[in-house]
């Protein structure tokens, strides 16, 4: 890879040029029906450097055919390059960008969570750029090595070089590893269900002696529950 600006060796895992400082657009890089629709009247970048340029990005049938029917609307801050994706935005954004992956490749996840592309900053909460609350920070899927900021009403904030990581950890099963996971806790939390409405059946069902006191009864629900 080569910096824009003074054709320096960037790494091919680098967002910021060693030589200039000059931060590298790679999350957008491919997407050839992005267009740009001016400055943002109501989204600010969250770390202070103003108004989000707004894009467009169409995506399924609306891309294929030149038209905005299916567009995203994306918010990106010209100076540090984060992302603004409303709610929904990045799984259709994966979706459309990577092929259906049946399998898991182990060792480029590890390398994706080892290197990061985003740089490492300290922790903070930032503002939400739609409504200036405060977001949530999580971890987007198992092994992505992607922590997002979240608002829960407006959507999420991506680092530079963050969309391009998730990208490549779709690519490599992650998005896969991560439905796996899903299913595993969803079939647990069942399974833990079925097991309390069982206990809570037998705890009903269980006759009681004539001459029980009150204390012997709740030794034995106790121990039931335990």
């Amino acid at each position: 890879m080569i910096c824009p600006s003074c054709s320096a060796p960037v790494p091919a895992r680098g967002v910021v040029c060693a030589y200039c400082g000059t931060r590298l657009d790679v999350d957008l890089q491919g997407w050839s029906h992005l267009q740009p629709r001016g400055l943002s009247d109501r989204l600010s970048c969250p770390d202070g450097h103003g108004p989000l340029e707004s894009l467009e990005l169409p995506v399924g049938d609306g891309a294929a055919a030149g038209g905005d029917g299916a567009a995203i609307q994306l918010g990106r801050c010209s100076s540090c390059l984060g992302l603004f994706l409303p709610i929904g935005a990045l799984e259709r954004l994966l979706d459309q960008a990577v092929a259906p992956v049946w399998s898991v490749d182990h060792q480029l996840l590890s390398t994706l969570t080892e290197t990061p592309r985003a740089e490492c900053a300290p922790v903070r909460y930032r503002p939400c750029p739609s409504c200036g609350e405060l977001m949530n920070r999580s971890l987007h899927g198992k092994r992505s090595g992607v922590v997002v900021d979240r608002c829960r009403d407006h959507g999420l904030w991506l680092d530079a070089g963050e969309l391009r990581q998730l990208l490549e950890w779709a690519r490599a099963g992650g998005a896969l590893l991560d439905q796996e996971r899903r299913e595993q806790e969803a079939l647990e939390q069942q399974q833990r269900t079925q097991a309390e409405h069982e206990q809570l059946a037998g705890l009903h069902a269980e006759p009681l002696e004539p001459d029980l006191d009150l204390l012997t009864l709740l030794t034995r629900l106790a121990r039931q529950l335990l």
